[in-house]
């Protein structure tokens, strides 16, 4: 699905849709970014804007470690990319929302740049799997139970799937020989676990100095703004237990009335 250089492997409405929602954006680039790559296939195009590490190192072209995600070694490689994005994407930019995927998205990118400058110095690098094996990944996360069907036929768990292709990925990478940077896309899986986890425990530490700040006897209110005593300490108990739930059931196992609490308190308590 991460093509090296060398190695071959409908209209208004959609448009109008691509301006809500960063998954279809994201799509549309790569699609133009690959038509370019067409009409510009005999200039040096593709060997400014892909990744090679060397050359960000020795000649400062920093550009290459985001542009390196929209180009792609052919139309397949472009088609599996984007239906990842597709088809798991938009159910985290629906929980999400569009901002926080993006930058999930972004990181997870440039995660799998960093472990290009370890594993493929020389080599030059291209396309979205880095960022798509991220995606994977907080599929599996959140909706650990979900089946996906493995070439349309078989069903598998979300968070065994998830597992199984790393493994196999690690076992390529080490391997190697065929052309496709394995360690690239382990590095955006490794890139969006770390991103998951800091963004659980940011949301346990604020939570955490929310219940010691109202824990302070001052107290500023504003006609009936302020919530009752010991409401407060009820939804930061509530939002603690449903985020240990989550860690060990998965989002999709919230009920309604949960996921609406946890929105709730994320929205009261964003840093403004």
């Amino acid at each position: 699905m991460y093509g090296r250089r060398g190695y071959r492997k409908p209209g208004g409405s959609f448009l109008d849709n691509v301006t809500g929602s960063a998954v279809l954006t994201l799509v549309a680039i790569n699609v133009i970014v690959f038509i370019l790559q067409i009409v510009l296939i005999r200039t040096r195009f593709g060997d400014v804007f892909g990744l090679t590490p060397w050359l960000v190192v020795h000649r400062g072209w920093i550009w290459q470690v985001v542009t390196y995600m929209f180009l792609h070694g052919g139309f397949f490689h472009l088609a599996l990319n984007m239906f990842i994005i597709y088809m798991f994407g938009r159910q985290l930019e629906a929980v999400w929302g569009n901002a926080r995927f993006l930058r999930y998205y972004l990181l997870c990118g440039l995660g799998a740049a960093a472990a290009s400058f370890l594993f493929s110095y020389r080599t030059t690098v291209i396309g979205a799997s880095g960022a798509g094996y991220g995606i994977l990944l907080a599929y599996a996360v959140l909706f650990p139970y979900n089946e996906i069907y493995v070439w349309g036929l078989f069903p598998v768990r979300a968070r065994t799937f998830v597992i199984v292709i790393a493994g196999i990925e690690f076992l390529n990478g080490i391997t190697g020989g065929d052309g496709i940077a394995h360690f690239a896309h382990l590095g955006g899986m490794a890139a969006g676990l770390l991103v998951l986890r800091g963004d659980h425990r940011s949301f346990r530490l604020w939570n955490r100095l929310g219940r010691l700040w109202r824990r302070i006897p001052i107290s500023v209110r504003f006609g009936d703004e302020s919530p009752p005593d010991g409401a407060a300490n009820d939804d930061a108990a509530k939002v603690d237990s449903i985020l240990d739930k989550i860690s060990e059931k998965g989002w999709e196992n919230l009920t309604e009335t949960e996921r609406r609490i946890l929105e709730r308190y994320s929205d009261e308590h964003r840093p403004r």
